[in-house]
């Protein structure tokens, strides 16, 4: 109990970790369909349930490691108030890790993205009223992927090689809903070598969607696949990647630097050509950002003003801070287990709270996953309060007996 972040130690009711765990009832099916895989095979002393609350209070604490796991299953109160007390060894843990299968965490996954999905539109985070403003009519068509490098121990070089000699990672594919930030379709690729690749499965089927646009960095990149979005009846803004090389077609007028709430210094405003294709015009600018760096932008909305295109690609950032809550405040920089399989049940449960907490939060004015995670926390220290009280008042009343 001790390892309980301290910032989080306010009272709560416990009643809120049990609903939070249902995902409002998405989840409460969990058993049956660990029971489906056949999850619980060989059980010793962790079956399914026990390790799935296991793993969201070691996110939710400040344990690290699987050692660490099997101490606070055996003595933290923590873990035995809330379902996770289990005598089990550090080698058990590793070969539950090892051998029991992912099935059960990614069917739970499909439904909350499902559930998250048919949610009421919600706006992914709080803007800057003139941001907002800028672009609101816009966020309900947005899509915005990138990808992050997770490290990984470097004896799984052989399954996952690094960039570097003697280092081990992977990529984390992500596209999220640029209005709710529920997430769409989820890829894990190997660290080395650019995106590209993934590019067309990052878009999803087009054929199945319009009027979308999608907004991703130079990473992505083939003209042929520009041509097929906008074919497709959608949109795109991406920064040009160093290979395109646009043909200049028609010069168009800048506006006053006053009037861009983006921040951005419009240095060029054009219509251009990309690839061979002569009949096609894109737009490209020329911008210098708050940092004062220059890039450069292209985009398949030729009639938007530019203020909104600088509008939407400076939004795209909103990806790398749903990254940033993954890695730091779910934990995903500290892996429990040097498994592959324990390595993705671990990242498949963090994307899995990421989902209930959009659930959970749909009844409060806006969108703070920070603070339903503040609340969780909370809830979780509050059932250790009852479940000690409970112990006491059974002390009590044995000796008045």
């Amino acid at each position: 109990m001790s390892k309980l972040k301290s910032e989080y130690r306010d009272l709560a009711n416990s009643k809120r970790m049990r609903e939070f765990l249902n995902g409002k009832g998405i989840l409460a099916k969990r058993q049956e369909v660990a029971e489906e895989f056949n999850y619980d095979w060989h059980a010793r002393k962790l079956n399914f349930e026990q390790h799935f609350r296991g793993l969201v209070l070691m996110q939710v604490t400040a344990y690290r490691s699987t050692r660490d796991y099997q101490h606070a299953a055996k003595n933290d109160l923590l873990f035995h108030a809330n379902g996770a007390g289990v005598e089990i060894s550090v080698s058990g843990l590793a070969q539950a890790n090892r051998n029991r299968p992912l099935e059960p965490f990614l069917a739970m996954m499909q439904a909350v993205m499902t559930a998250v999905e048919n949610l009421p539109a919600r706006k992914l985070r709080v803007l800057d009223k003139r941001t907002w403003q800028g672009i609101v009519g816009l966020l309900h068509r947005t899509e915005l992927f990138d990808a992050t490098t997770l490290k990984l121990p470097p004896k799984l070089r052989k399954w996952a090689p690094g960039k570097n000699e003697g280092t081990a990672g992977m990529k984390m594919q992500l596209c999220i809903d640029g209005e709710r930030g529920d997430f769409k379709r989820i890829l894990f690729t190997p660290e080395p070598g650019n995106d590209s690749p993934y590019f067309e499965a990052m878009l999803g089927d087009l054929a199945k969607q319009e009027g979308r646009i999608y907004i991703f960095d130079a990473g992505y990149w083939k003209i042929d696949t520009y041509y097929d979005i906008v074919e497709s009846g959608n949109d795109f803004v991406t920064k040009r990647a160093g290979k395109i090389k646009p043909h200049l077609v028609k010069e168009l007028p800048l506006l006053n630097e006053k009037q861009l709430s983006s921040g951005y210094e419009v240095l060029q405003d054009a219509l251009v050509h990309l690839g061979n294709d002569q009949d096609r015009l894109f737009r490209m600018l020329r911008v210098r950002q708050t940092n004062g760096q220059e890039i450069t932008l292209i985009s398949s909305l030729i009639d938007l003003p530019a203020n909104q295109i600088c509008l939407l690609y400076r939004y795209r950032w909103t990806i790398e801070i749903v990254f940033r809550w993954l890695r730091q405040t779910l934990e995903l920089e500290h892996l429990t287990s040097h498994d592959p399989v324990g390595i993705l049940r671990q990242i498949l449960t963090a994307l899995i709270v990421w989902g209930l907490l959009v659930i959970a939060n749909q009844d409060s004015g806006k969108l703070s996953p920070k603070q339903l995670w503040r609340q969780l926390q909370a809830d979780i220290h509050q059932a250790v309060f009852e479940y000690g009280y409970c112990l006491g008042f059974q002390g009590a009343m044995s000796l008045l007996s």
